[in-house]
């Protein structure tokens, strides 16, 4: 029995150590690789993320930050972005508006875009690959004020983890969790 439990608790640390990287955690990623789509397929998951995490209606804007959210479970500015092609792929399928890199004036206020209406704009982290059709990836959305003020003064956000899988030619949110940020 003991040799069962040091074996247990050797795997254990290795599965932790496994999730850690330089930098620090690996808290999104959980030690697996960026998954190699091309920009449609790419921005075809993340569609299907925001389908998910939103009732789309006309009235809705969805904005597209473009700094992808780091491995470390942060939301730093910092690192690679989704890339023009994805954005251009993301906005062609019709949920998103356009892009976004907010104003935020403090922890407490909703942050600011350049746009007519209010709305919520989106980060990404990188699609993960579970397995030869299934993927990992995060959505964080925060709800926006216009820079002339219009929408709600008080921050709201959130983050939602999805496990994606490919149905054909298109991924289908299979699991998916919530939390709010802040």
């Amino acid at each position: 029995m003991t040799r069962t439990i040091t074996t247990c608790a050797i795997a254990a640390m290795l599965s932790l150590a496994a999730c850690g990287s330089p930098s620090g955690p690996d808290v999104r990623g959980g030690g697996l690789p960026s998954a190699q789509l091309g920009a449609a397929d790419r921005a075809g998951a993340y569609d299907a993320a925001l389908r998910s995490a939103f009732d789309a209606d006309s009235a809705l804007v969805l904005l597209v930050e473009p700094h992808v959210l780091p491995r470390d479970g942060s939301y730093a500015v910092k690192g690679p972005t989704l890339g023009d092609d994805v954005v251009r792929s993301l906005r062609g399928a019709g949920m998103v508006n356009g892009t976004c890199e907010p104003q935020r004036p403090d922890a407490k206020h909703a942050p600011r875009c350049q746009t007519a209406r209010p709305g919520y704009v989106v980060r990404f982290s990188e699609p993960y690959q579970m397995g030869r059709d299934t993927l990992r990836l995060f959505l964080y959305a925060e709800r926006f004020r216009t820079a002339s003020g219009v929408g709600p003064n008080g921050r709201f956000d959130f983050e939602t983890g999805f496990q994606l899988v490919r149905e054909g030619s298109h991924w289908r949110v299979a699991r998916e969790a919530r939390r709010t940020t802040r």
